[in-house]
Formats: C-alpha cells, sequence, structure tokens
C-alpha cells in the first residue's frame, strides 16, 4: 500500500526544551547539538533507521513524540506544518525536559572534556538525518571520567566497563578507528543488529533495565545460529522472513543460553527478554500498512 506524504522535509523543535543552566555533572541533562556526541559504537542497524526517517517523514506526530520522549519530556502537546529543529519555540512537549529521566538517553565526559554516547546511537542518528547534525537533544550524564589521566585510561575503563561496542560485522576494531559523529555515512551496517530490533515484542522483549548493546548481544548470538547469506534482505517479504527465522532461533533457546558476560553479570536468553513463543500477530503487523518493514522499505 502506497503511503500518503503528510509533508516533506519535516524538522523539529520545542518552548519546553530550554538549555539547562547547571554544569555538566553526574545525573544531570545536558542539550546538546548531535554533531558534539560521539559514538561509542561502529556500527547501526540501517534497517532500523530506514524506517524512523520514513516514517518520521509520513507521520509528524511520531517525529515530535519521539523527540520529546528522548529528551524525557512524555510526549508532544502542540505543533504544526512550521515546526523547525531550529526554531525551539515551534512546539512544545507534555512536560519538561527530564521529567522521565530514566528515558533519556545515556552520555559520559571523557578526559577531553567531550560527550561519548553510551545509548540512543539510533534514534540520534535518525533525528540528524531528519534535522542535520546541529539538531539539539538531551543526554543523561551517567559518569564524569574527566579524573582519569588520558584517553588511553578512559577507553580501558569504557571497555572494562562494557560501555563500549568495539565489534563489525568485519571484525573488532580500536577505540581509535570509532566514527567522529552519528551518521550513517561514518558508520557501519549491521544487519544482525537490524533483525534483533524488528524481532523485538516478536521473539523476545526488551527488559525493564536491559545492558548496554542488548540487541549487538543477540545479533552476536544470532550470527551464529542463521547465516544471512541464506537469506533476501532486499525485499519487504524476504526480509521478513528472515524476521520470523530469527525469532524461531530466539524462542527456541535453552533459557540459560549465555549470550554474553556484562557488566552485571551473565546474560542468559531468558534475561534478555526470550519469549516462550513466536508473537504471529506482531509478525504480521511488520508487513501492515502501517508496519516496521513498510517503512522501511518506503524507498
Amino acid at each position: 500500500m502506497k503511503l500518503r506524504l503528510l509533508f516533506a522535509g519535516l524538522l523539529l523543535s520545542g518552548s519546553a526544551l530550554a538549555a539547562p543552566e547547571t554544569p555538566l555533572k553526574v545525573g544531570s541533562l545536558a542539550e546538546v547539538p548531535i554533531a558534539s556526541l560521539h559514538p561509542t559504537q561502529a556500527t547501526l542497524g540501517f534497517r532500523q533507521i530506514d524506517y524512523k526517517v520514513n516514517r518520521y517523514k509520513h507521520d509528524a506526530k511520531k517525529l515530535f513524540d519521539d523527540f520529546c520522549e528522548s529528551a524525557g519530556a512524555k510526549g508532544i502537546e502542540k505543533y504544526n506544518d512550521a515546526s523547525r529543529i531550529s526554531d525551539f519555540a515551534s512546539f512544545s512537549c507534555k512536560t519538561a525536559p527530564g521529567s522521565e529521566l530514566k528515558k533519556v538517553n545515556t552520555a559520559v565526559i571523557a578526559p577531553d572534556n567531550q560527550l561519548y554516547l553510551t545509548d540512543g546511537h539510533h534514534t540520534f542518528t535518525s533525528f540528524a538525518e531528519v534535522g542535520g547534525l546541529q539538531t539539539k537533544v538531551y543526554v543523561r550524564i551517567t559518569d564524569d571520567f574527566r579524573h582519569l589521566p588520558n584517553m588511553t585510561a578512559f577507553w580501558q575503563t569504557m571497555q572494562a566497563r562494557k560501555l563500549t561496542w568495539l565489534e563489525t560485522p568485519q571484525g573488532v576494531i580500536t577505540p581509535q578507528q570509532l566514527p567522529q559523529q552519528l551518521s550513517r555515512k561514518q558508520m557501519i551496517n549491521d544487519e544482525y543488529r537490524s533483525l534483533v530490533w524488528l524481532t523485538r515484542d516478536i521473539g523476545y522483549r526488551k527488559p525493564d533495565s536491559p545492558p548496554p548493546f542488548l540487541e549487538f548481544y543477540w545479533g552476536k548470538w544470532l550470527a551464529t545460529q542463521l547465516p544471512l547469506s541464506k537469506m533476501d534482505l532486499t525485499s519487504q517479504s524476504g526480509y521478513a522472513a528472515a524476521v520470523e527465522s530469527a525469532a524461531e532461533k530466539m524462542v527456541a533457546a535453552p533459557a540459560e543460553t549465555l549470550l554474553a558476560q556484562t557488566d552485571s553479570g551473565p546474560l542468559t536468553a531468558e534475561k534478555a527478554g526470550q519469549m516462550s513463543r513466536v508473537n504471529q500477530k506482531a509478525l504480521r503487523k511488520l508487513v501492515s500498512a502501517t508496519g516496521k518493514l513498510t517503512y522501511a522499505f518506503a524507498n
């Protein structure tokens, strides 16, 4: 079914998003341009970005809702066709940023005084594709590592704390090889990461307090179970079949299957949100007129 374009080139901003006056510290909220956030992973699931960007082009409310929710502001209150990211008076959220602090994506401060993103790479990359890298977003500071002597010590700490993902489909990289900005031009596509995101609520449910990089842990395990060379990932129907196969592998795994050793201990399939059976209703919804795969393949 052809998707109806509500309006093109939609950008966002909001009067509820006033800049914080407090200095950066652990627990504080920071309003920063996306360009200033350094990735702690080199890969993205490009199909997830496709979905978000195409959905935003066709569904203005979803764009504003996601933006406000990413700021911990509960969703959109008011917007119109003239709303723009560059104009902070052109829309408003339901509450002030940080009202739901746990929903704000996280970042840490490094010894170089830069912010390194530890959650929200897909969300902010999508916002950047809609509104540009100068789009201002909110992050919650979870750690201040400025006391460390240098960046080498910083990356050692990040790896020990499992706050960075240095694996790619082409192999493991060094921290120095991480991209400098959130951008599909600089980052690498990880198809397993896309598959895992699309199997959410079909083969697994995201836990209330998931470890960082949960989807990558599932994806790394799936890579040992499901060779993508046998899948058609170029069409909507082929991708839907791949999602179903991935979900079947997830639910069939023994509950005690070890996906990874995380900072909080062993991550088993059960702890990673494994479902007892494939949710066929949610699977069918993927390819409905407003389904995620329909938007992902809208181009």
